[in-house]
């Protein structure tokens, strides 16, 4: 409901479809995504979000249902006040506080926690760039054509670039639940105190002798839950970053979506979970400054910017007092 209201935002603001044909639109388009990486890009940030923040020996049930509780609670109060936040950032502030607040550090992985805030600057950043040189590009090469036929154009390009950044952001974004779940199955697998019924059921769809990995009925259900969050609402976000960055026209809107899928696609092969939330609003500023520094809405953009600086540590509190409770509870 959050993230994926970030796929349509640009083609409703520019009128190129109605807000139910871009919801139907960009759903399909999410679920190809799952073909994409089951045959091509692969499974790598699912893995990271997985065994790569912390050591799976503490991934229990208690610190994932603390994690999603904590990262859902955020996500929830950003979401109605229409703040576009990273729902990535914040299931990882939530593991990494549902996990420190009880084991300490140890139990962290520096590496997969020190890339992953990298690139909370990093995705705007080449969303920015990208964005912005490809539009001063295109203003180049369309100088001298008239403006009606490149808007006409450019509308009609907006059908593609929105579903490769659906396709983008299924790509990045899907993968990330997948891992929680996996290593879900995984812990209940190869815990002996947990009741034969729950590990009968979770073995039914998961191998736990192929040690971590992503079963495709996981992934199939990730992605039709993924698309049905566009379905669902957003409608405060799609209204953010429509219109409540910069104005929007068909090839600013062009330009951003595809800055927005190549920084998506490639991070997805890397294997880094990235925001998609940040690389569209990079994208969008990109191509708002462009017509210079007052055209960008810079009282929503701080108030976008205070929302990330605050998505990782607020679930990371929440989530590790959670869990903090949950072992006085079972103790």
């Amino acid at each position: 409901m959050n993230d994926a209201a970030n796929s349509i935002s640009t083609i409703i603001s520019t009128k190129v479809l109605t807000p139910m044909q871009a919801i139907i639109y960009a759903a399909f388009w999410e679920f190809v995504a799952f073909f994409l990486c089951k045959f091509i890009i692969g499974f790598a940030v699912a893995g990271t979000m997985g065994a790569g923040i912390a050591n799976q020996d503490y991934m229990n049930s208690y610190v994932i249902l603390s994690a999603l509780v904590g990262a859902a609670i955020w996500v929830a109060v950003c979401t109605r006040t229409g703040m576009p936040i990273s729902t990535s950032h914040a299931l990882i502030g939530g593991i990494i506080g549902a996990v420190w607040f009880v084991y300490g550090s140890k139990a962290l992985i520096a590496k997969g926690i020190i890339q992953t805030l990298s690139f909370i600057v990093l995705s705007p950043l080449i969303g920015f760039i990208f964005s912005f040189l490809l539009l001063c590009f295109f203003r180049l090469i369309l100088k001298n054509c008239q403006r009606k036929k490149v808007e006409r154009t450019f509308k009609r390009l907006q059908l593609f670039s929105t579903a490769a950044f659906c396709v983008g952001h299924g790509s990045n974004d899907a993968q990330k639940t997948m891992g929680i779940i996996a290593v879900l199955m995984y812990s209940v697998l190869n815990n002996p105190e947990v009741s034969s019924g729950v590990q009968n059921v979770t073995a039914a769809f998961y191998d736990v002798g192929k040690g971590f990995y992503i079963p495709d009925g996981l992934a199939l259900i990730c992605y039709v839950v993924m698309s049905l969050g566009i379905a669902i609402g957003g409608k405060h976000v799609i209204k953010t970053l429509g219109g409540g960055l910069s104005k929007i026209t068909p090839i600013k809107g062009f330009t951003s979506e595809i800055s927005g899928a190549a920084t998506l696609i490639l991070t997805s092969i890397l294997g880094i979970p990235v925001s998609t939330t940040h690389t569209i609003t990079g994208g969008i500023i990109g191509v708002g400054i462009i017509d210079g520094v007052k055209n960008v809405k810079w009282v929503t953009a701080k108030r976008i910017i205070l929302a990330w600086i605050l998505t990782i540590p607020v679930p990371m509190v929440i989530s590790g007092l959670i869990h903090v409770f949950l072992n006085l509870l079972i103790a």
